[in-house]
């Protein structure tokens, strides 16, 4: 069974590495790491590349609708491409979670996979999905990471090591942080007891590595992605406030987990009709881009938008903006778009504090914010330590005891729901039996 820590890749991956080669192979997951960060900069080069190509003189940033039908091509386009990559490498529907479920059960991602999913992701970006690129590039540096072990010949536990040490390269570029990775693999493998130091240290190793390579190319390190009001100090009342906080964004957490479940058990018997699913992705995403053009996208940049003008924002705007971004995100996931959901989960997070800050001005917006996406993300990432480090890494560090609270509140909360979603043929052969969310 893939739960069984005696038969995890991972477990045994920290047992083979007991013996004196451990150190010696720690310079090989320090180069591995290195080639997740250059992965992620080839993908974000692209993806910077062809937004900027498509979607330059179109304005997003706007509380109205923008009806410009270049949207619509660029979208019902961009679900054609993603349809087709589907087709061609016959590619299954699945989030992050659900690929990582996948990797402990196997050890490995397969080549053909990482590069399905480093273009099915790429394309559903440039087109303007509002998902991030943590999943596609979790996949596509994994399986980078198993391609190089097994083509070197090293035995299926070291190959498991080096496809973490990629995927942890990558995080540690794309995160500024040695440890965020690590804590991420450390606490979703926590409760199945998979996660030893002898495979935390190379992680950390390798995406410390991933860090430097990122800053070797390109001069400096990946900046705070938000700015929020100054919050000037540290009052006990505000963890009050984060319980609550914590609380409304676990709610909305969990209306995602429901609803994601729901459109994949809707989509599931059309999973194999690909371009038909791809191209009414495209079509819903276009239609739904010009209407709330700020839905588009991972949602840093629209956030930070939403913040500097949170005064002009109107109640039934904020909302919308909410249920819709969660409705769009969870049928682009059964449509076969491909992309992450920790980043559009602080936008989500972010818009249910700015709404909160609405009803209850007193509380500060900074609170409001953060703690609306400590709520929201815990809930779908089952990450609280982890997160807590990113949050921490962007926003002011005097907001963290609040950040901590709502991380608290929001997984205790939530825990009796999990994102993934187990297929109905596949219930069986998975070993991980979905929870109840009633």
């Amino acid at each position: 069974m893939a739960d069984n820590p005696e038969s995890s890749p991972i477990n045994a991956a920290a047992e083979t590495l007991s013996t004196g080669k451990f150190f010696v192979l720690l310079l090989l997951m320090t180069i591995l790491g290195a080639v997740g960060a250059l992965f992620m900069v080839i993908f974000f080069f692209l993806e910077d590349t062809f937004v900027a190509l498509f979607w330059q003189d179109i304005n997003l940033d706007s509380l109205v609708p923008v009806f410009d039908p270049r949207i619509l091509i660029i979208c019902i386009t961009g679900g054609l491409i993603v349809g087709l990559i589907r087709w061609y490498f016959k590619g299954d529907i699945a989030i992050m979670s659900e690929d990582l479920i996948e990797f402990n059960k196997e050890g490995r991602f397969s080549v053909k996979k990482g590069v399905e999913l480093f273009f099915r992701g790429l394309v559903s970006l440039v087109a303007g999905a509002p998902l991030g690129p943590e999943a596609p590039l979790t996949v596509s540096t994994g399986a980078a990471g198993t391609a190089i072990a097994e083509k070197a010949r090293l035995p299926p536990p070291v190959v498991t090591l080096s496809a973490l040490s990629t995927i942890s390269g990558f995080f540690g570029a794309f995160l500024s942080s040695p440890f965020a990775g690590a804590l991420i693999f450390i606490e979703t493998t926590l409760e199945k007891g998979v996660m030893t130091w002898k495979v935390v240290l190379p992680s950390i190793i390798a995406a410390t590595a991933g860090v430097a390579m990122y800053f070797l190319l390109s001069g400096s390190l990946l900046s705070a992605f938000f700015s929020l009001p100054a919050y000037p100090e540290f009052r006990d009342i505000d963890l009050l406030y984060a319980i609550f906080l914590g609380l409304v964004g676990a709610a909305c957490g969990i209306f995602f987990i429901i609803l994601y479940k729901a459109m994949r058990r809707v989509f599931e018997p059309l999973e194999d009709r690909q371009v038909l699913l791809g191209i009414a992705g495209g079509i819903v995403l276009g239609v739904v881009g010009m209407v709330l053009p700020l839905t588009l996208f991972m949602g840093t940049d629209q956030l930070q938008f939403l913040v500097d003008n949170y005064l002009e924002v109107g109640i039934l705007l904020l909302l919308s903006l909410i249920l819709v971004k969660i409705l769009l995100i969870t049928f682009l996931y059964s449509t076969g778009f491909a992309g992450g959901y920790i980043f559009p989960s602080f936008f989500i997070g972010g818009t249910v504090g700015i709404l909160v800050y609405h009803f209850f001005p007193f509380i500060p917006l900074a609170i409001c914010v953060v703690c609306g996406i400590a709520g929201v993300s815990v809930t779908l990432l089952r990450s609280p330590i982890a997160l807590a480090l990113i949050i921490g890494l962007i926003f002011q560090v005097e907001l963290v005891p609040a950040v901590a609270i709502a991380l608290v509140t929001g997984f205790l909360a939530s825990y009796r729901y999990s994102l993934p979603y187990t297929r109905t043929e596949k219930k069986e052969e998975t070993g991980f039996p979905e929870r109840s969310v009633s």
